[in-house]
């Protein structure tokens, strides 16, 4: 027998009942069989779920991928190569359940040799949908989460030159007017800054696993998952 880690996100997870569990199988599988035995035993269809995403060992993969001993599967759903040196300050992730105050993130002295600094805050709307906003519910799959980000800041060196680039993104319950993202670019010219930033905030909704759920008063949904209860 060999023994394969599952994890579960966001709606998925609730349907589950479970974040993770250990499966226990003969012999190695692929994805796909391996979505089709949990489905079963669990009365979903995993496999309908549009836009459905799955990670083998940190690393997006196809559902013909095999998974064998020890290998981690972690089905991803919706989400509302990298390179670089991860010990290089001026390029940095963070992934926290803590308030974020901007103070305590924003620099008080400037490099003389930028001439820009561009700072985006996301800060959460009392309402979406024609629906008042109670709270924000973010969850993540914070390994692979740093590994996506780490890959967008590659991208975005590519093709822009920035000097810095720094992003916080805060996990768990957020309250109206509170922030749940902090991201920070500084480059020598205002045009880089801009187009960076706001390439990272759109490629981040993209393949980053990061969830939100909203509360409402007589409801909730997650976001991209298209399944309000």
């Amino acid at each position: 027998m060999i023994k394969i880690k599952i994890k579960f996100f966001a709606k998925l997870k609730e349907d589950i009942g479970h974040k993770s569990f250990i499966l226990s199988l003969e012999k190695p599988q692929r994805v796909i069989d391996i979505l089709n035995i949990i489905s079963k035993d669990f009365d979903l269809d995993i496999l309908s779920r549009n836009n459905y995403l799955y990670a083998k060992n940190l690393e997006y993969c196809s559902l013909e991928t095999i998974l064998e001993e020890d290998d981690e599967l972690a089905i991803i759903p919706p989400v509302s190569g990298g390179s670089i040196d991860r010990d290089n300050s001026k390029f940095s992730v963070e992934i926290t359940k803590e308030e974020l105050k901007p103070d305590e993130y924003i620099e008080k002295k400037f490099s003389s040799k930028d001439g820009s600094e561009v700072i985006f805050l996301g800060i959460t709307r009392d309402h979406n949908l024609g629906r008042d906003v109670d709270k924000l519910f973010y969850e993540s799959y914070s390994e692979m989460a740093e590994n996506e980000i780490y890959k967008i800041i590659d991208k975005i060196r590519l093709k822009w030159k920035i000097s810095s680039l720094r992003i916080i993104h805060r996990l768990g319950v957020v309250l109206p007017s509170e922030i749940s993202m902090i991201l920070i670019v500084t480059s020598s010219h205002r045009k880089e800054s801009f187009e960076s930033a706001e390439f990272f905030v759109d490629e981040l909704k993209k393949s980053v696993p990061i969830w939100k759920k909203e509360f409402f008063q007589d409801g909730t949904v997650w976001i991209n998952d298209k399944i309000v209860e």
